[in-house]
Formats: structure tokens, sequence, C-alpha cells
């Protein structure tokens, strides 16, 4: 009675666990920094005319420009019409709290009008953001915002195409500068040859876990379980420019994988497998969510958030998405209650009849 409380019990803290961390998929999916996987492109040309010291990049897969200027002299970034937007310079980086962009900019995907005080023609009002020499923004010039491919890509899906071609426009020092760039669609790899190596990876560990060496499978497999999770993490915080405080929260569900994953290592060592189950079953929940679901489009994907290459990232989602699986079902399966070992019947001789 009191097994059968018990497994309830941690049933029930397992299902918890679970919804939690899959609600919590959807929002920090896709790596680090709101970063999404996608299948365009940001290609961004050098300023012209060249200045030493002013430098424009892409980064967070286009979602993101990054100007950094340590001239003696004031960059001013043009807004979408051309008005006075940023100023980026000795004295640190400045928005113009009117000009439109400022608002648009704020969102990836913003909705509705600019505020009333918004106006492209009105003199520039600069609000000091940052005391350094580089800014960085979301400029829709950079990235494709549409939410369904262009046709030329539903007519071609197996070649690149030229979506759109943009212009940052800057001027320094009484000198105008500008910069072109290319939004381009870059065709995906198929996913599925990944996702069936993850589904013979599960089957693997689950058969393993069904022969005498399970206890050395179960160790085996959370220990390259948590290390690749490690590595996922550390391949994400490289790529993303968000802050280190913004990328750690979002890091949060896989940091604490991590974590449970340790614990749990450190209990099989202490207390035997079969007491550390439970604990097994909630870490590899954790890091196959974290590490595996949250991050599945990157197989289908061509840009991937990650500073590592795109075959090794999509390597590690594989390897989470397999050994996890095929770990939580083995945990799953031992969790259950053992039968009670019957026992045996005692057989009475006979009485006697005396006559």
């Amino acid at each position: 009675m009191r097994r059968h409380r018990l497994g309830a019990v941690l049933i029930g803290i397992l299902v918890v666990c679970a919804t939690v961390v899959i609600s919590a998929a959807p929002a920090s999916a896709h790596g680090l920094g709101g970063l999404k996987p996608t299948d365009y492109q940001t290609r961004l040309g050098p300023i012209r005319p060249s200045v030493p010291g002013i430098t424009l990049v892409a980064v967070d897969l286009g979602t993101r420009l990054e100007l950094t200027n340590t001239t003696a002299h004031d960059v001013i970034v043009e807004g979408y019409d051309g008005e006075p937007y940023l100023r980026v310079g000795p004295r640190g980086v400045f928005e113009n709290t009117r000009s439109p962009a400022t608002y648009f900019n704020r969102s990836v995907n913003p909705s509705g009008p600019a505020p009333k005080q918004a106006d492209a023609k009105a003199p520039p009002v600069w609000k000091q953001t940052s005391d350094g020499t580089t800014a960085r923004w979301h400029d829709h010039r950079a990235h494709y915002m549409g939410t369904v491919d262009p046709p030329v890509v539903q007519r071609d899906r197996s070649h690149p195409h030229v979506i759109d071609t943009f212009r940052i426009g800057m001027h320094t020092d009484g000198q105008a500068l500008s910069a072109t760039g290319h939004i381009v669609w870059v065709p995906p790899p198929s996913p599925w040859p990944w996702v069936i190596a993850a589904l013979v990876i599960a089957a693997i560990v689950f058969a393993l876990s069904r022969t005498r060496v399970y206890r050395t499978v179960f160790a085996v497999v959370l220990v390259v379980l948590t290390a690749v999770e490690l590595a996922h993490v550390i391949g994400l915080w490289g790529a993303s420019s968000a802050s280190g405080v913004t990328k750690l929260v979002q890091s949060a569900y896989s940091i604490g994988g991590i974590l449970l994953g340790v614990l749990a290592l450190v209990w099989m060592r202490r207390r035997g497998t079969e007491a550390a189950i439970p604990l097994v079953l909630v870490a590899t929940i954790f890091l196959f969510v974290a590490g595996g679901l949250a991050d599945l489009t990157s197989l289908g994907a061509s840009q991937l958030p990650t500073t590592f290459p795109n075959w090794l990232a999509r390597l590690l989602v594989t390897t989470m998405l397999g050994l996890g699986a095929g770990l939580a079902a083995a945990a799953a399966f031992r969790l259950r209650p053992q039968p009670p070992p019957t026992r045996p019947v005692r057989r009475t001789a006979p009485a006697r009849v005396t006559s």
C-alpha cells in the first residue's frame, strides 16, 4: 500500500514537471535571445565609402544590426523615412524619440502605428541609451518579415533566392555613408535523417536498459545527456548578442536540466540506481524538452542560432532527442512498482488417524 502511494506521488511530480517544461518550451524554443532557426539569411555588404573605425554588421540571424564607431565624430543612422534615428559616437549612443523607427524597432514584428509624438519631419530629440560606442537594434529592412514564403520560393525550394535588397543610410562629419544588403532564402536540409537517427538511438538505449548492465547504461547515458546539453547551451550563448542576464534567464530550463542531471548522477553514486530513478526521470525530461524538443525546428532549417557548424548543432539536438527519449522510457519502465515476491505455500502432512 505504501509503495503504491509513493508511486502515485512520484508520477504526480513527474506530470507537473513535464507540464511546466513543455508549456515553457515554445517561449524558449529557438535558442537564446529570442532567436529562432530560419531559412532566410541576411547578407550585409561593407560601408561605402569605407571609414576606418566605423563598422556595420548583421547579428542574431539578421534580426539586429550592430554599428561600432570609434572615431571622433558622431555617426547618424537614418530611419525608414530618412530621418535621424540613432547617433553613435564618442559621447555614447542616442536614439531620436521623434523618429518612428525608435518605436517600430522595439519589436521584431511590430503591430500598430507609432505614437503621436513620432514625426519623421520633426527636429530630433535625442535620448541617451548607452555610454558605449556600439549600438545594436532591430532593423526591419534587414530581415524577412513575411509569415509565408514568397511565391518565388514556393515555386522552387531547391535553389537560393534573393528575396529583397535593402540599404542602410548614414552620415558622419558631413559625409554620406551607406551599406547595402540582401535577404536570401537558403534551402533547408531534410529533417528526416536526423529524426530517424534519434529514433534509432532511443530504441538502442531502451533495449540496453532491459539488460543486466542497465545500471551502467543509465549512468553513461545521463552523463552524455548532461554534457551534450552543456555544449548546446554554449553554442547558443555565443550566437546571441543579448545581455548576459537575458541569456541566463532564457536558458534557465537548460541549466536546470544540467543541474538535475548532475544531482541524479551523485544520487546514483551514493544511493544506487534504483533509488535515483525518479530523479533520473525528472532530469531526463528537463534535458529532453529543453535541449531537444525546444530546438526541434533546427533539424529542418538552414540558418541556426549557434556558433557551431550547422551539422554539429543538429547532431547535438538529435543526440538529446534520442538519448532523452530512450532514457525517459527506460526510467519510466523501471519506476513501475514491482510485484511482491510470491511466498511458497507450505504443505502440511495429513493428520494420522489412530484407532
